[in-house]
């Protein structure tokens, strides 16, 4: 049966806090984000620049090829416009012409309607999704192969 999916973005496809944590030798997103904000407003392009997360693109085209319908369900830096855009670069370069119309940016994911959500933090709504939300990076799904697991 097929299922709608939504994805974050940073955090779970693309590998945001791990990009910008090795440029400023940080190791946790919570006690630094203030430097990480920074890094992104010095540095407006990043998001199209960052590396996709280990098992991200396989699994996303498994969900897709499997017949459940996969968007990418991300908050931008709202007070960084290039961060629009380069959310939309990164999933066409990393995804192709598949995926370019199938990114939702938005501050209250929790507006979405879908059978899952798969993301590594409860903000933006998140927590409050009416679908079943799969913390990406948690004890229990801690990589895109648990995920798969539990959806297939």
């Amino acid at each position: 049966m097929s299922k709608i999916i939504y994805v974050d973005m940073d955090g779970v496809v693309a590998d945001l806090v791990g990009y910008i944590a090795h440029k400023l030798r940080v190791n946790d997103y919570e006690l630094n984000h203030d430097r990480i904000d920074q890094y992104c407003y010095d540095n407006p392009n990043v998001f199209s620049e960052l590396i996709p997360i280990e098992g991200s693109v396989e699994a996303v085209n498994k969900l897709s090829d499997m017949g459940h319908e996969v968007y990418f369900l991300s908050t931008p830096m709202w007070s960084l416009p290039e961060s629009f855009t380069g959310k939309r670069i990164w999933i066409e370069r990393v995804f192709g012409d598949k995926y370019k119309k199938r990114l939702i940016l938005t501050h209250r994911k929790d507006l979405n309607i879908g059978d899952y959500l798969i993301d590594d933090r409860e903000n933006n709504g998140a927590s409050k999704f009416k679908g079943e939300l799969i913390r990406f990076g948690s004890k229990e799904y801690p990589n895109w192969n648990a995920i798969l697991k539990k959806i297939l």
